[in-house]
């Protein structure tokens, strides 16, 4: 798959912050040159075949590598993975997520896990029973200040193990796992051909029977890394084994829970399961856009929603060939109000966020519709036939008017709504406006629809950032030609009731940032430039391409302006790296030394926090 130059070099510097020069000279080399062996990679970058190989032992373990065997040669041959590569800059966000979750003990488990690559469940248990023992020796009670342990136990590691596994955060290394998604489907292609077509394709039942062969064949490549959490699912879920537990009169200490759950396979090799976290960091986002536009009880609600959602969906965006061929796959999964409901905290108050108007001023029919259906899929920007909308907003009939006084005995307050009618409030009030967080495609039952939810972020993202850039002038101007189509200069003029003077600067201002573009229609076959009609459009896609490509670039010059940092003070910083001086900077450097770091600390935390800002609109164009 072809990355374009900007994500390269964005790969490349992370892999040089984390794991240092030599694997990521190796990473460049592999981004310039494509699939290449050992001997090739060494011609091309100039190093010896051992620090070559070396380099790709980190690379290997940290899963940023896909290899294959050259069925000639019989050399291996290695290609980047940048998907995996460009995630190290999510980390901080995986971990705060998990922790929020799963606890402190969740969180110290993924962090060991990015921290050590992919690791055998056996190493990983030694190195947590080395660090207990080390902490409960004779020698360690002589210390004043004794660490404090996160993961106490091996049951309780092998709970948290288990915990995570079962909610996809960590899957299980196969065979297949370091094979490009290209390499597979040409394996699942030959063995379909020699199992089920060996004298070919004819007609086009054969090749709709081919196509449907191919992505079941893919999809249990796909299905191998999940042989934990199938095994987990044999003895029951998590919390099924706790409910059993609580049957059979146990006294529900910690200690005795995490007994409960089987013990995971010590040679089977875990690792983080990057498209999950993803899931999990679109419903942050999610819950977060809720909190800022309709208040944190409402975005609560809907976090809870999510999470009982988002349980079965193991990525954000679905495989054309895999995940839209079974009718079974397209059926979107919903939660009704009393599951919500069983998960809602009983401290919450949701009263709060809820408007107190009387019940006449409601039309019930509009609030309460029901939508059984996904929406059909929407030209993002275009106007769209509001009529149904507009005779449902003025159906106050008087029906609905005696059905909501005999329900609610007139104008009452929300607090003497019973507690299932408030969470349907909060509910119904996802469900209206114009993103759509929720559809309420039953009774009592409740969805989301990812697609055009996320399209209508993404547009609305777009605009924010064409007003940020352009103006309000550069946001009507764009509105205009997405409505109308190309325009050509005198009739955007009209439209737009600007003078031309102001209205050729700001489409020139527009068009060098990509959001604008012109297309030349010559009047005659010589297409003389002075007789041509030059037209303006707007290009959706090419503009969400040229944004992403900008944001790749912001953060390469941040980690660019980051090592510039970094080389200026390291004197400084290795004075800061010492023992003796490790967290009593303030006491042991001189005033000017520390002025100096406490500088350089603030601005690294600037730009990592600008990072983390470019990362969200990356991932909200191209990830979510």
């Amino acid at each position: 798959m072809a990355v374009i130059k900007e994500k390269a070099e964005c790969c490349t510097l992370l892999v040089d912050e984390l794991y240092g020069q030599l694997p990521a000279r190796v990473y460049a080399t592999l981004f310039q040159r494509g699939k290449l062996s050992v001997r090739l990679i060494s011609q091309f970058s100039k190093l010896s075949p051992r620090q070559v190989k070396n380099g790709l032992c980190v690379l290997q373990q940290h899963n940023l590598l896909f290899y294959s065997v050259d069925a000639n040669s019989g050399e291996a041959e290695y290609s980047v993975n940048h998907e995996y590569a460009y995630n190290l800059v999510r980390t901080g966000k995986i971990l705060e997520m998990v922790d929020n979750s799963y606890g402190p003990a969740g969180r110290d488990v993924m962090q060991n896990l990015l921290l050590l690559g992919q690791t055998r469940i056996s190493d990983l248990v030694a190195a947590y029973q080395a660090k207990i023992n080390e902490v409960n020796s004779d020698d360690a009670w002589l210390n004043d200040k004794k660490p404090e342990l996160v993961i106490k136990s091996k049951a309780q590691l092998n709970s948290v193990l288990c915990r995570l596994i079962e909610a996809e955060l960590i899957d299980v290394i196969h065979s297949k796992t370091f094979q490009s998604a290209h390499e597979i489907e040409k394996q699942v292609h030959r063995e379909v051909m020699d199992l089920y077509f060996p004298n070919g394709i004819k007609g086009t039942k054969a090749k709709v029977e081919f196509e449907q062969r191919v992505a079941e064949g893919l999809r249990k490549v796909r299905e191998e890394s999940k042989t934990l959490k199938r095994k987990l699912a044999q003895n029951g879920g998590a919390s099924k084994r706790r409910k059993l537990a609580v049957g059979n009169e146990t006294n529900g200490a910690p200690e005795e829970e995490e007994d409960l759950d089987p013990a995971l396979d010590p040679r089977q090799v875990i690792r983080i399961n990057y498209e999950k976290c993803i899931v999990e960091l679109r419903s942050r986002r999610l819950v977060q856009y809720v909190n800022d536009t309709l208040g944190e009880t409402t975005g609560y609600v809907y976090g809870q929603l999510l999470k009982q959602l988002t349980k079965n969906i193991s990525r954000c965006r679905s495989d054309p060939l895999m995940d839209t061929l079974t009718p079974e796959e397209k059926v979107t999964p919903s939660v009704t109000t009393n599951e919500i409901l069983d998960k809602v905290k009983t401290s919450i108050d949701l009263t709060l966020g809820i408007g107190k108007i009387p019940s006449k001023s409601i039309s019930k029919s509009a609030a309460e519709k029901l939508t059984p259906f996904a929406p059909k899929d929407k030209i993002p920007f275009m106007n769209q036939d509001d009529s149904d909308d507009d005779e449902e907003d003025g159906d106050y009939s008087d029906s609905d008017e005696e059905m909501d006084t005999k329900k609610e005995n007139g104008d009452a307050s929300v607090a003497r709504m019973s507690r299932p009618e408030q969470l349907r409030q909060h509910l119904l009030l996802l469900a209206e406006g114009h993103p759509g967080f929720v559809r309420h495609c039953g009774e009592d039952e409740w969805t989301v629809d990812f697609k055009p939810l996320m399209e209508n972020l993404r547009a609305t993202e777009l605009d924010s950032i064409i007003e940020q850039t352009s103006g309000r002038q550069g946001l009507r101007l764009t509105r205009i030609l997405r409505t109308k189509g190309k325009l050509g200069e005198q009739a955007l003029q009209s439209l737009s009731l600007m003078r031309k003077v102001d209205l050729q600067q700001k489409m020139l201002e527009m068009r060098l940032v990509g959001f604008a573009h012109t297309q030349e229609v010559p009047r005659d076959n010589k297409a003389d430039p002075k007789k041509s009609i030059f037209l303006w459009y707007c290009d959706t896609e090419q503009a969400y391409s040229s944004l992403i490509a900008k944001c790749y670039a912001t953060m390469v010059h941040c980690l660019q302006v980051l090592e510039v940092r970094r080389q200026k003070d390291k004197d400084v910083l290795s004075l800061a790296k010492r023992t003796n001086v490790k967290g009593k900077e303030k006491d042991m450097m001189r005033d000017e030394s520390y002025a100096r770091f406490a500088k350089f600390l603030k601005d690294e935390r600037l730009l990592m926090a600008e990072m983390m800002r470019i990362d969200d609109t990356l991932a909200l164009l191209q990830d979510f």
